[in-house]
């Protein structure tokens, strides 16, 4: 029941104030505290997008990945150093679970103005393709070096391949370091990245209590990579194309990103493999923009070397925030991922949005099952808090046959 209730809650605040029904804190006609601080969230301006700055720190709420809870995050901020083009971005975040995520960024660092550069922490992402999204509608040219560490003591894992159960759910500990170095730029619509490094993690027992250990329940067989989880040297290139009238909240157009990347065993031959992501989206206004059907098609493609496996921890998958959203965190993965999803989008008010959803994929790990039989399916509604930029905050309800989610996040859906 909280979407008809927050909806009524957003509807009130936005809605102009009758000076003779509502007291005033000051002038007659003028908007109240929470009208004022709602406006100012859905503000484009720099208020409402630069957020709160004292000096180079910034403090924000994010969520750092799915299954992590809320977490405090303290950026460092300093772009355009002397006047020149250098910048240096850290930050620190610690969540309500315990989910742990430092990095820093020097070089010549994407970012919009004065804005803190946006990035990618969860582990259910689309490895490269999610950073190359969050930049693509940036012009110039980025080169920069990137360090990063986490700790995400929670990580769900119900098994690889389709057939996996919810009952068989536990739970480890991930614990991982990359180091790399990232060229961005961008021709016209379409900008490209590339980057190298090197990805070290670890696999330690779960934090959650609630769920047996993987490494008590799990092996080599069933879960590749988890006792002994190897060093690797990564090389990615990809490119998208954007054609959206808002990247960000969108209402006709289309982008593609395209992105193939290797992984290298340092120690030896066990786990090497090609991967290859395709994300390709549409929008189709009705009539006008308060009226949008919007599109996905997604498929994430791991091709180990010939008697080598993919890590059960790099593996594509589904369930979450991200797709196929009425089922758990990393419900489903493989080498392999097919995910297709459908929006119906009304803007009841300019800065309020209805959706109807709709979502279908499965994971599998032979070419063979490349096709649209026996998908995984979920639908429901979401309310979307708007800016004529972005979506700044939605609530999706999806309902599958493993029950109903409810997602709370900042940000579009797609």
């Amino acid at each position: 029941m909280i979407a008809p209730f927050l909806l009524a809650a957003l509807l009130s605040a936005l809605s102009p104030t009758n000076p003779e029904a509502t007291p005033q804190p000051s002038k007659a006609g003028e908007p109240g505290l929470v009208q004022r601080r709602l406006r100012a969230f859905l503000d484009d301006g720099e208020g409402g997008g630069r957020g709160i700055h004292w000096g180079p720190f910034a403090p924000r709420i994010e969520i750092v990945s799915s299954g992590g809870g809320p977490a405090g995050v303290l950026h460092f901020w300093t772009p355009d150093i002397a006047g020149t083009s250098f910048d240096i971005h850290a930050a620190a975040s610690y969540s309500i679970y315990r989910y742990q995520h430092y990095d820093v960024q020097i070089g010549l660092v994407p970012h919009e103005g004065e804005r803190v550069p946006r990035e990618e922490r969860g582990t259910n992402a689309l490895f490269p393709l999610s950073d190359l999204e969050k930049t693509a509608a940036l012009a110039g040219f980025n080169v920069y070096a990137s360090a990063q560490y986490r700790d995400y003591p929670r990580e769900d894992f119900f098994g690889s391949g389709p057939a996996s159960l919810r009952a068989a759910r536990t739970d480890y500990r991930l614990k991982d370091a990359l180091y790399e170095a990232i060229v961005r730029f961008s021709a016209g619509s379409v900008s490209f990245m590339g980057r190298a490094g090197l990805l070290q993690t670890s696999i330690h027992p779960g934090l959650d209590s609630g769920f047996p250990d993987t490494g008590l329940s799990g092996n080599e067989s069933t879960a590749p990579g988890l006792l002994r989880s190897p060093d690797f040297i990564h090389v990615s290139a990809g490119a998208w194309l954007e054609r959206r009238d808002e990247p960000s909240n969108p209402h006709r157009g289309l982008s593609l990103g395209i992105a193939a990347s290797r992984f290298n065993d340092r120690s030896g031959n066990a786990f090497q493999f090609n991967r290859v992501t395709v994300d390709l989206r549409e929008y189709l206004p009705l009539g006008s923009n308060r009226h949008v059907i919007a599109l996905r098609q997604v498929t994430s493609l791991d091709q180990p070397d010939a008697g080598a496996r993919v890590p059960f921890y790099l593996q594509s998958k589904l369930g979450g925030s991200l797709l196929l959203r009425g089922y758990p965190s990393s419900r489903f993965r493989d080498d392999k991922l097919l995910a297709l999803a459908g929006e119906y989008r009304f803007e009841l008010r300019p800065k309020v949005e209805l959706a109807l959803i709709y979502e279908a994929g499965k994971v599998f790990s032979k070419m063979s099952a490349f096709d649209l039989s026996q998908l995984e399916r979920s639908f429901g509604v979401g309310i979307r808090l708007k800016s004529p930029r972005k979506v700044r905050f939605r609530v999706d309800v999806l309902r599958s046959t493993e029950g109903t989610r409810v997602h709370l996040k900042l940000g579009p859906s797609f």
